[in-house]
């Protein structure tokens, strides 16, 4: 249907074309504050992947070498729940006065449990013993090193660990494991927890012998080679790494570390320069100076470091010499 003249170029649902006014084209500043959340667009995890591969390697097929590394930075509210917020008004009393009334917004919120990756369930704490922090205040993540990764014990089975509020550090050797991490990226914690749980699920169907649709698996078995019999997931978390990074002081703590005492020395000059003691000092500096006592010392400390370096001359320890001469 063709829009008549006297029928609106745009419809009920869209707002009417706001008219353009002359102040519109002055330049001005704009202050645009982004939402916070999960609609912020802070950057919370950052990548870095190297490869190389050699001419050998390439001709017999094997995989290229590669590391990676990743800062990861988990939001408060990608670890806890909303669970109920309200308004909350305070009355102040003042005599005389009216009342004054203080509206504060309260949020109450439950912790939400994601497991971290078998990577970070093997972290031991070194990193926080190493640095003088208890390991409590941060969450737990991956084991020591690459090359010696201890498997799974009971302890750490059945007492999990969760992710938290914080930063994290994750290494990996293996470029099977640099590109599950990319494809992680699109995901929330929570489903990362569900491709954990998929990936577990369907290697221990395939640990039982359970079948399951090796339609797919053939297909990617005749386009990439021979498998062999390995499981639909194989386990790279074993030379992967997850660290928590330690929560450091700000840098404003630092600073006034590092600047207290520049207070305490400027607080001493100041009251020397109030009580006079400055004045003093600099007038008796000016008075010795107009003495001929500086040139003395500095004949006396001239004819030391000359006569220590050896240029003495050995004639002056003769009966005939000043030493000598005052001698009794």
């Amino acid at each position: 249907m063709q829009p008549t003249a006297s029928s609106s170029s745009y419809t009920s649902q869209d707002p009417p074309p706001r008219s353009e006014l002359w102040w519109d084209r002055l330049p001005s500043l704009k202050i645009v504050r982004p939402p916070k959340g999960p609609f912020s667009p802070s950057v919370d995890e950052r990548c870095i992947t190297f490869c190389s591969q050699s001419v050998t390697g390439r001709i017999h097929g094997a995989d290229p070498w590669c590391r990676t590394l990743c800062v990861r930075r988990v939001f408060l509210h990608e670890v806890t729940r909303v669970l109920s917020h309200h308004r909350q008004q305070t009355v102040h009393t003042r005599p005389g006065k009216p009342p004054r009334v203080d509206v504060a917004e309260v949020i109450d919120t439950a912790p939400v449990h994601h497991p971290l990756p078998p990577e970070g369930q093997r972290y031991s704490g070194w990193l926080h013993a190493l640095l003088d922090i208890p390991a409590s205040s941060a969450s737990a993540s991956s084991s020591t090193s690459a090359t010696d990764l201890p498997v799974h014990t009971e302890a750490s089975v059945s007492e999990p660990r969760y992710w938290k509020a914080g930063w994290y550090l994750w290494w990996s050797r293996s470029r099977w494991a640099a590109q599950e991490r990319m494809d992680l990226m699109r995901r929330t914690l929570a489903g990362q927890t569900e491709w954990q749980d998929m990936k577990d699920r369907r290697n221990a169907e395939w640990e039982h012998g359970v079948a399951y649709d090796e339609g797919r698996l053939v297909e990617d078995a005749q386009r990439l080679g021979d498998l062999g019999n390995m499981p639909p997931f194989p386990d790279v978390s074993r030379e992967s790494i997850l660290l928590p990074m330690p929560s450091l002081p700000s840098l404003a703590s630092q600073l006034r570390a590092v600047l207290a005492p520049t207070g305490t020395v400027l607080a001493c000059v100041r009251e020397s320069v109030a009580s006079g003691a400055q004045a003093e000092l600099a007038q008796r500096l000016y008075d010795k100076a107009r003495t001929d006592e500086p040139i003395k010392l500095l004949r006396v400390c001239c004819a030391l470091i000359w006569e220590n370096m050896g240029f003495g001359d050995d004639d002056d320890d003769g009966p005939d010499s000043p030493d000598t001469r005052k001698k009794p």
